[in-house]
């Protein structure tokens, strides 16, 4: 028995999107800039798909698509564009971001303070979203973008992104938003500039992201002459569908699933407690800290029984110092670990993650005395 709670870093590519793309890959699989029958087929497959990907975040026939190579190819399009329109050429060289955000876009944003850019951080309030006094205070006139996650992976709470909206348009600043961790979870509406998501965290293709962009905004091709996917923009359009089918499933199976499994867990370990209980969350994330032990000596031994989970490293943030800038205890955040739950999750592996987990905790508790 296994239970796999690590939806933050890869989901598991559904049945339709490898049955969508397996056509691509053993019969039609020409390029698709070929100016022939097996070129024109390549494009015919994408006829009436890419729509489902419009549908799921909320834009219109107005917005513009790129299919990218992955959710971090998305981001790094999106700050480049900006820095060589607006940076470059305009001298607004300031980018605004939260403490909550991801390897990629932090990442991003060193490069660009390489390049003789200046990235603001803005903190977080003790509920796990970003303080918007701070946000409205870091912009000023030469800021060029304000980047977000709708909802960081880790703890899956999410950002008030209409009050965010509203302060970039008052005060005339481009806003970029990453929805990878909630597209396919909850309703998603176009309200910035920018969005970007992964297409292997809404069961897609780890080959897969995509990047929609309001029309006007500055949007430069980071990559010339190249053959377009196929096959993996087909998958993730397929995603795209399934994920708007089962919108209802993981608002309410998922979300009942994930509440079962903190009540349970509460029950099991005493002193154990939930993070951000009181924040609008995503329906599959439960960020748990479990008092006496260590988040990594837990995650190990959870690794050893089949239970996989997260406390983030090398995509993510690390759990810890996440959870540092919040608020939490140092021994709150040392203890804390991240699940998240997909539409496949069953009962049954919840039930077994929860046994597993209280037996674990019990282990550790014992050998460290409690400490």
């Amino acid at each position: 028995m296994s239970a796999y709670l690590d939806n933050h870093s890869a989901t598991k590519p559904c049945s339709s999107a490898l049955e969508r793309m397996r056509p691509y890959l053993e019969e039609e699989w020409g390029a698709s800039f070929a100016p022939h029958q097996k070129g024109i087929d390549q494009l015919h497959a994408l006829d009436g798909r890419i729509e489902a990907l419009y549908d799921l975040i909320g834009a219109t026939d107005d917005d513009r698509f790129f299919f990218t190579s992955s959710g971090a190819d998305a981001i790094h399009h999106v700050l480049n564009s900006v820095y060589l329109e607006l940076s470059r050429k305009e001298g607004k060289c300031r980018f605004v971001a939260s403490c909550l955000e991801d390897a990629p876009l932090l990442q991003g944003l060193k490069r660009l303070e390489e390049q003789g850019c200046f990235a603001e951080i803005v903190p977080s309030k003790p509920d796990g979203t970003i303080d918007l006094e701070k946000l409205r205070a870091a912009i000023d006139p030469r800021t060029a973008l304000v980047s977000i996650s709708w909802a960081p992976g880790l703890t899956g709470v999410l950002q008030p992104i209409e009050e965010i909206a509203a302060i970039c348009r008052e005060l005339d600043v481009y806003l970029h938003i990453d929805v990878t961790y909630a597209v396919g979870k909850v309703s998603l509406d176009f309200v910035g500039d920018y969005i970007t998501f992964a297409g292997d965290r809404m069961h897609g293709l780890k080959s897969s992201g995509a990047l929609f962009a309001k029309p006007g905004v500055p949007l430069v091709s980071s990559l010339a002459g190249g053959t377009l996917d196929v096959p993996s923009l087909t998958a993730l359009s397929a995603a795209a569908q399934q994920s708007m089918l089962t919108l209802d499933i993981m608002g309410l199976e998922t979300a009942r699933l994930r509440n079962h499994f903190e009540e349970r867990i509460l029950q099991s370990i005493p002193g154990a407690e939930i993070l951000f209980p009181d924040s609008l969350r995503l329906p599959n994330v439960s960020l748990l800290s479990f008092p006496g032990v260590h988040q990594e000596a837990l995650l190990y031994l959870l690794h050893r029984k089949k239970v996989f989970a997260a406390i983030g490293g090398i995509y993510h943030q690390q759990l810890f110092r996440l959870l540092l800038a919040c608020g939490c205890e140092e021994k709150v955040a040392a203890g804390a670990i991240s699940f998240a739950l997909s539409r496949l999750t069953t009962e049954k592996e919840i039930d077994y993650a929860i046994e597993t987990i209280a037996g674990a905790v019990r282990f550790l508790q014992t050998i460290s005395g409690g400490v």
